[in-house]
């Protein structure tokens, strides 16, 4: 019969010679943090289900407003073309390459079969932004009414043509910017 002690010895031991592993793994570099290089499959699996858990639990207790407001998605507009196109997409324009090169690389919200959260998932993600993803936070920055304005106008974007969304830029004096380069 194994002791109790003899359990609790090799239980520790086995403990020890782990972490021991992880960090002769981790001081030695072996894990490639490189943008170009995949997570592999249960690293990914792992970031998608602590993400997905996260942004459910903390959205839960948020109150939506009513998004149909003209005037709140033309706020969104005006701030998802300053601060989110680049790496999102807009209409008949693909993500930058600034974008291409982010691991994960962001949603493309002006794609029709684009798959959402919920209203307040998509508020917290913006509001509070995502860690090691390139996701800012636009709480700390922007009002309630703007970050609402960006869900409204995203949650919209996937219907707009390309010729509406010039049309909107033109309109709102923002087609003096200089577009992507490339």
């Amino acid at each position: 019969m194994i002791s109790l002690k003899r359990c609790l010895l090799t239980l520790t031991i086995v403990v020890c010679l782990l972490i021991a592993g992880v960090a002769i793994y981790i001081w030695f570099g072996f894990y490639n943090v490189g943008a170009t290089v995949p997570h592999w499959g249960i690293t990914h699996w792992f970031l998608e289900e602590v993400r997905e858990q996260s942004i459910s639990v903390h959205s839960k207790e948020i109150t939506v407003p009513p998004l149909k407001d003209p005037k709140l998605f033309d706020i969104g507009f005006k701030n998802y073309h300053a601060m989110c196109r680049l790496c999102h997409g807009t209409p008949g324009n693909p993500r930058s390459e600034i974008a291409k090169g982010l691991y994960p690389i962001p949603p493309d919200f002006s794609q029709k079969d684009i798959k959402w959260g919920s209203d307040a998932e998509l508020y917290w993600v913006i509001k509070n932004g995502i860690k090691m993803t390139g996701m800012p936070s636009f709480g700390p920055t922007h009002s309630e009414e703007e970050i609402w304005g960006i869900v409204a106008f995203v949650k919209g974007l996937p219907s707009l043509k390309h010729e509406e969304y010039r049309s909107m830029v033109k309109a709102a004096g923002m087609d003096k910017e200089k577009e992507d380069h490339h």
